[in-house]
C-alpha cells in the first residue's frame, strides 16, 4: 500500500482498510457459499454454478494477496472482479433461460440490485487521495449499470429480445437506477470526505501534541527554568508560544494585589521580544480581572464579544487590532501571581483545547522557575545570616579571650599593686613611724639636725611614690616595681 505509506494522514488508516478489505473479501466468500447453496434447490444452468464457485475462489485470492502485502492489487481486484463477473453470470444465465423459456422481467433488476451494491466496495476501500486506483476499480461498475442493456443487446439477451412486455421499462427501470447510483455514489463520497477530514484533524492533533510534548520536555531540562532565572525563562516561554502556537502577540504580565493591576514585563510583537510599560487596573475592568482571578484560562475567539474580554475593547483590544485572545494564569506562592497572554490580530482564531493546555503546562513551568529563584535567593539569605553568625561567634571568641587576657592583666596588676604596698610604698611608711618614734625620745629638737632631714626625704618619697600609683591607675598602663623611681639617699638609715 505505498500511496497509503506517503501520505502522512492516511497511515494511521492502513490497518483499517487492511482489515476491512479482508472482512469484505471473506464476506463475499460467505455469501457465495450461500447463493450457492440457495441455487441447489431451483433450477439453474450449470455454468451458474461455477460463476459462483468461481467468485468464491477469488475473493479468497484478495484474502492471500492482502496478506502477502499486495495490498493495492487486492483492492482493485476485490472491486472489479464481482461487477465483471455479476455481468457475465446475467448474461449466461439469460441465454440459458430464454432458450428454456422460463426468463422472466424480474431477471432484469435483481442484476442491477447487485451491480449497485458492487460501486459500495471501491469507494470504502479507497481514499478520495487515491484517486489512480479509485477510478480504475469504480470504473467497471458504473460503465456495467450505465450500459446494462446496451450490453445486452449487444449479446441478444435485451429486455424486448427475450420477448418481455413493458413500453416503460427503459425509462423506469434506468431513471430509478441511476438515481438510485447518483444517491449511492454521492452518500459514499460525502461519508468518505468527512471521514478524510477527521482523519486530517486528527492528524493535525496528533502532530501539534507531539510537537507540544517535544517541547514541553525540551522546557522541562531547560537550565533558566530550572535554576530560577525568571526573566530569561519568561523570554524563553515566550519564544516556545511563538514557535508553536503561531500568533501574533505574547505577552507576560505581572499581578500586584495590592495595586490591583497587572503590568506587561515582556511583549512580542513583529518578532521582537520588549519589555513594555502598560499597565491594566482591576478598576476599569472589572470583568476581565473577576476572570483571570479564578485562575482559569480565559479563552475568547472573539475577544470583543466575550463576557470576560468586552470591557477590554475600546482601550486596549481594538487600539491593538486584537481579535482573539487567550490568558492562562500562573501562581506565585499559591496566589495569582500573572499571566500569560496570546493574542491574534486582525482575524478570529479558534482556540483549541490542546493549546490551552499547552499554554496552562507553560503558566506552570514559569511558577515553577519563580519557586526556584525564591528558594535560591532564601538559601542565599540564610547563608548570609549564617556567615554572619560564624563571624559573631569568632568575634565573640576573640573577645572573651582579649577580656580574659584583660583580666588576667589586670589580675597581675593587682597582685603588683599588693607587692608594691606592702613592700615599697610601706618602707618609707615605716622609716616616718621610726622617726617618729625616734623623735619622741629627743629631749631637744634640732630641725636642722639629720633626723628631721631623713624624715623629710621618706615624706617626699612616700609622695613620689603614690603619685606615681595614682598615675598608673588613671592611665590604665602596666606598672609594676621596677617602674617606680626612688630618689638615691646617701648615707640613709634604714628603718624596716
Amino acid at each position: 500500500m505505498q500511496n497509503l505509506d506517503s501520505i502522512s494522514y492516511l497511515k494511521e488508516e492502513k490497518n483499517r482498510i487492511l482489515k476491512l478489505t479482508n472482512s469484505i473479501s471473506l464476506s463475499l466468500f460467505l455469501l457465495s457459499l450461500c447463493v450457492e447453496f440457495a441455487y441447489q434447490f431451483v433450477s439453474s444452468s450449470p455454468s451458474l454454478h461455477y460463476s459462483i464457485w468461481v467468485i468464491s475462489g477469488l475473493s479468497l485470492i484478495t484474502y492471500f494477496l492482502n496478506k502477502r502485502g499486495y495490498n493495492n492489487i487486492s483492492r482493485l481486484l476485490l472491486s472489479t472482479m464481482l461487477p465483471i463477473l455479476v455481468l457475465f453470470i446475467s448474461l449466461y444465465n439469460k441465454s440459458w433461460a430464454i432458450e428454456l423459456g422460463i426468463l422472466n422481467p424480474v431477471n432484469y433488476f435483481d442484476v442491477r440490485i447487485v451491480l449497485l451494491n458492487a460501486i459500495i466496495i471501491p469507494i470504502v476501500l479507497f481514499s478520495l487521495k487515491e484517486k489512480k486506483w479509485l477510478i480504475p476499480s469504480a470504473l467497471p461498475a458504473y460503465l456495467i449499470i450505465l450500459l446494462f442493456d446496451p450490453i445486452h443487446n449487444y449479446f441478444g439477451v435485451g429486455y424486448f429480445q427475450a420477448g418481455l412486455l413493458g413500453d416503460d421499462y427503459y425509462f423506469s427501470t434506468n431513471l430509478y437506477t441511476i438515481i438510485t447510483l447518483t444517491f449511492f455514489t454521492f452518500v459514499m463520497i460525502f461519508l468518505k470526505h468527512q471521514v478524510l477530514k477527521s482523519d486530517l484533524r486528527q492528524s493535525d492533533e496528533n502532530r501539534k501534541v507531539k510537537r507540544y510534548l517535544r517541547e514541553l520536555v525540551r522546557l522541562s531540562n531547560s537550565q533558566n527554568i530550572n535554576n530560577g532565572k525568571v526573566d530569561e525563562a519568561k523570554m524563553e516561554i515566550i519564544r516556545s508560544v511563538k514557535e508553536c502556537l503561531n500568533i501574533s502577540r505574547i505577552s507576560i504580565w505581572r499581578y500586584d494585589e495590592q495595586k490591583q493591576c497587572i503590568s506587561c514585563e515582556f511583549l512580542s510583537e513583529n518578532n521582537k521580544i520588549e519589555k513594555s510599560q502598560t499597565t491594566i487596573h482591576l478598576k476599569d475592568y472589572p470583568d476581565y480581572f473577576s476572570a483571570i482571578k479564578e485562575n482559569k484560562l480565559v479563552i475568547a475567539s472573539d475577544a470583543i464579544v466575550h463576557h470576560a474580554t468586552a470591557d477590554l475593547a475600546d482601550k486596549y483590544l481594538m487600539p491593538n487590532s486584537i481579535r482573539s485572545l487567550m490568558d492562562a494564569p500562573f501562581l506565585v506562592r499559591g496566589k495569582l501571581g500573572g499571566i500569560i497572554c496570546c493574542e491574534q490580530q486582525n482575524k478570529v482564531k479558534n482556540w483549541e483545547a490542546i493549546e490551552s493546555l499547552f499554554l496552562k503546562a507553560l503558566g506552570d513551568f514559569l511558577s515553577y522557575a519563580i519557586i526556584v529563584d525564591e528558594r535560591i535567593k532564601q538559601n542565599q539569605l540564610l547563608k548570609l545570616r549564617n556567615n554572619e553568625i560564624s563571624q559573631i561567634n569568632d568575634n565573640l571568641e576573640v573577645a572573651v579571650a582579649e577580656r580574659t587576657k584583660e583580666l588576667k592583666e589586670k589580675n597581675e596588676q593587682l597582685v603588683e599593686y599588693a607587692y608594691i604596698n606592702s613592700h615599697i610604698l610601706r618602707a618609707p611608711v615605716a622609716r616616718i613611724s621610726g622617726l617618729y618614734h625616734l623623735f619622741q625620745f629627743e629631749k631637744e629638737i634640732d630641725l636642722e639636725g639629720e633626723l628631721f632631714n631623713h624624715l623629710n626625704e621618706s615624706i617626699n618619697e612616700l609622695e613620689n611614690i603614690t603619685l606615681q600609683i595614682n598615675r598608673a591607675i588613671e592611665e590604665n598602663v602596666t606598672f609594676n616595681r621596677s617602674h617606680i623611681s626612688i630618689a638615691p639617699r646617701p648615707n640613709s638609715p634604714t628603718f624596716e
